[in-house]
C-alpha cells in the first residue's frame, strides 16, 4: 500500500463502489479522497479498513 494508490472503496450500507486514492497512511490506518471528500479509515483485520462518513459505513479491502 502507499500514497495515491486507486483503491476501491465500498459502501455496506447500499451495496455501491466507487475508486478512491490513498492521500494518508498512518499506522493504524488510512484516509481516502473519493470525489472530493476525505473518509478516514482504521485498520481493523489485515487488509481490511472500515470508517464512516455522513451516516454511511465504508471498507476496504487490500
Amino acid at each position: 500500500m502507499h500514497l495515491d494508490q486507486k483503491v476501491t472503496v465500498t459502501c455496506t450500507d447500499n451495496d455501491t463502489k466507487s475508486n478512491g486514492r490513498i492521500i494518508r497512511i498512518f499506522p493504524n490506518g488510512i484516509d481516502i479522497e473519493v470525489s472530493g471528500s476525505i473518509i478516514k479509515l482504521k485498520k481493523t483485520k489485515p487488509n481490511l479498513y472500515v470508517g464512516s462518513m455522513a451516516g454511511l459505513e465504508f471498507i476496504v479491502k487490500t
